[in-house]
């Protein structure tokens, strides 16, 4: 009969031999790997906005009134472009891992938020095992004008883009705040699309893009770290053509800008040494994310006598950790 050590140790012996391999990595630790969800070979990637507005259709009529068919095209438009902004950003060769990938997977993968971890689904999302969350670029479009049913006639009346913009900025409040909750250093961006005729809709009163201006500002121009949470660094109105020969055309509208109260606002041309004004396009939005992530990571600073339109360029992130060094010895000295 065998003892009661030599049970414990058969015992203990069948459960070691039961457990889940550790999995291990070139650099031989055994962090989790991200998952990524994986997407169909045939998936075409987005290089250009027209891109984005032919592959998410077909497009139901502002009229539709199956609230389950425009819901769908909202939700493959947002993937579209959650892809092509993610394109451009990577590019810059300053977002490497950056998500979702150019094949599509990747998409609304979740990041941990809040002081209770919950995990909440994100558009365009670049983090590091070492930092966690360092970019998150938040992607909302509000792509049908609203539409009532006339009590007299029954008939669909459409109206303006103006119906739910309260409830996105809640929601776009609520992301911001928990994102930047648990990681407080992280740049948050807010790209709201609409099309441009809702420059267009202004009667006697502002336009809906005059009212998404007036919605969204104080959503932004969170600029220090201890900053209130609920805001993001940056917010862009993305204003597109929908119709005829100019389908697919795509600017830019920082929200702290200047807008016209009726009718579409202007590119302006800014004067040398000065920051461009009014339309932006996605190029030059692109170079406004990186610059506001730049400042934030210590990273860019910009030059009184250099091109403001020129596209950014950012210290590689070891140097940035030297120069950083060298200025807490200094402030230790003095």
């Amino acid at each position: 009969m065998k003892d009661e050590g030599s049970l414990f140790e058969e015992i203990k012996s069948s459960k070691s031999d039961k457990r889940r391999p550790v999995r291990r990595y070139a650099d031989g630790g055994s962090r989790p790997s991200r998952k990524v969800a994986e997407s169909s070979p045939s998936y075409l990637t987005v290089e250009v906005f027209l891109d984005a507005l032919t592959q998410a259709e077909p497009r139901p009529d502002d009229a539709e009134e199956t609230t389950g068919v425009k819901k769908n095209y909202a939700e493959r438009l947002s993937n579209k472009l959650a892809v092509l902004v993610a394109n451009r950003l990577r590019e810059t060769g300053d977002f490497p891992g950056i998500l979702p990938n150019p094949d599509g997977s990747g998409r609304e993968t979740r990041a941990a938020s809040g002081a209770a971890k919950k995990l909440k689904k994100t558009d365009v999302r670049f983090s590091t095992f070492d930092t966690g969350l360092e970019l998150l670029v938040s992607i909302k479009t509000y792509s049908f004008r609203d539409a009532r049913k006339d009590k007299t006639t029954g008939q669909v009346v459409l109206g303006r883009y103006t119906k739910n913009m309260v409830r996105n900025d809640h929601e776009l409040r609520a992301e911001a705040m928990d994102h930047h909750e648990r990681h407080p250093y992280a740049v948050l961006v807010a790209l709201f699309f609409l099309p441009m005729r809702a420059c267009d809709d202004a009667a006697s009163d502002k336009s809906s893009f005059a009212h998404a201006i007036m919605t969204f500002r104080q959503r932004a121009g969170r600029v220090q770290p201890t900053d209130p949470h609920q805001l993001f660094e940056r917010f862009f109105i993305g204003l597109y053509e929908l119709e005829d020969e100019r389908r697919g055309e795509l600017f830019f509208f920082d929200v702290a800008d200047r807008p016209p109260r009726r009718g579409r606002p202007r590119r302006q041309e800014p004067s040398k040494g000065e920051h461009r004004r009014g339309l932006l396009t996605l190029e030059e939005m692109i170079s406004e994310v990186v610059k506001t992530y730049g400042i934030r990571n210590r990273r860019y600073i910009e030059w009184a006598d250099e091109d403001p339109d020129a596209r950014p360029e950012l210290i590689a992130p070891e140097e940035a950790e030297v120069d950083s060094d060298v200025g807490d010895e200094e402030e230790e000295t003095t």
